[in-house]
């Protein structure tokens, strides 16, 4: 008789999707890179990572190629594991984003934030404008004993056409979306929050696709973002990327006024190669490596990890994608 009605109206399928969404709500958080979508959810008591392949092309330097196409795989993903009441949370790819740490000289604007920055329109080398861009900007305080006397902000700035491919993929999906932000914010509140009862400069350095960056924190604030040119790929630690850390660091505490406070490091990347970054910098005395060879920092159990290639998550693109998970889950 059901059936029978649900041919006469379908209105009544679409009715009881939103009932069901309605008294689940049940969060699913999605991390999207070229090559995977890495998803996160809670299944019974048990926190769940799962990732998918993705086909060639679907998404390239971040931006949804195939809108339509992705969508529908993600969509009868949610499908196929049960969770078609799910509320999306989705982590923006690496390349999508660019922030910076604020200073406000004068006090914290008493207008909105983004608003005062837009009409201030400082030259922070974007690689758009403000104009063209949608940007989140939220207060931030110096950790531990740290403090400042002038109001600190983080500004995180993205083109506005990637973010409306995204919300067509989710569309697409027919989803409710939650919220946006990018994955690298959400894997800094996982590292700060992680390396909390450290006092000192913390140096994170993480890889993806095969290039590694180099973020310097103080106060548990990114200070610095630096790409950089050298680089290793499980193979033995050149001189030259060792070299050019050393030159990124200490340039950085010049130009911080000369302050070297102790020095911690975190590393993102596959277990072999944090393995031999964190024996190299430790055995040159650069300072203790924080980070644990491990996918999850959140609490001590271990989420269920599922996937069609047991390999994923030994790689970077796993390594970065939960930790960023494990930010915007500890973050409701």
């Amino acid at each position: 008789m059901l059936a029978g009605l649900r041919e006469r109206f379908p209105q009544l399928e679409q009715l009881q999707a939103m009932a069901e969404r309605w008294l689940l709500q049940q969060r699913v958080l999605l991390v999207v890179d070229e090559s995977a979508l890495v998803m996160l959810w809670e299944q019974g008591e048990r926190l769940t990572l799962r990732h998918v392949p993705l086909p060639q092309d679907l998404c390239r330097a971040g931006m949804p190629t195939q809108r339509q196409a992705l969508g529908e795989l993600l969509g009868d993903l949610l499908l196929d594991i049960g969770l078609l009441g799910g509320q999306l949370e989705m982590l923006l790819p690496m390349e999508t984003c660019q922030w910076r740490l604020l200073c406000w000289p004068d006090g914290e604007p008493e207008v909105d934030q983004v608003k005062a920055l837009r009409e201030l329109n400082p030259e922070l080398n974007w690689p758009l404008s403000l104009s063209e861009s949608y940007c989140a900007v939220s207060s931030v305080q110096l950790a531990g004993s740290l403090s400042t006397p002038t109001p600190l902000s983080l500004a995180v700035v993205t083109d506005r056409l990637m973010v409306h491919a995204w919300i067509d993929v989710v569309e697409a999906a027919d989803l409710p979306l939650l919220n946006l932000e990018w994955m690298l914010t959400a894997a800094w509140r996982a590292v700060r929050a992680a390396s909390q009862h450290f006092e000192g400069d913390l140096a994170w350095l993480l890889k993806h696709h095969g290039h590694w960056r180099l973020v310097l924190l103080r106060g548990g604030l990114p200070e610095l973002d630096h790409a950089l040119s050298a680089s290793f790929d499980g193979d033995d630690l050149s001189q030259d990327f060792l070299q050019e850390l050393n030159e990124v660091l200490q340039a950085w505490r010049l130009h911080s006024g000369g302050a070297s406070p102790p020095l911690a490091w975190w590393i993102t990347a596959a277990a072999v190669d944090q393995q031999q970054l964190c024996l190299a910098l430790e055995s040159l005395g650069q300072g203790e490596c924080l980070s644990k060879q491990k996918l999850w920092v959140v609490g001590e159990e271990q989420p269920t990890l599922e996937g069609p290639d047991p390999e994923f998550w030994q790689g970077d693109c796993a390594t970065l994608a939960c930790l960023a998970l494990a930010g915007a889950w500890e973050q409701r």
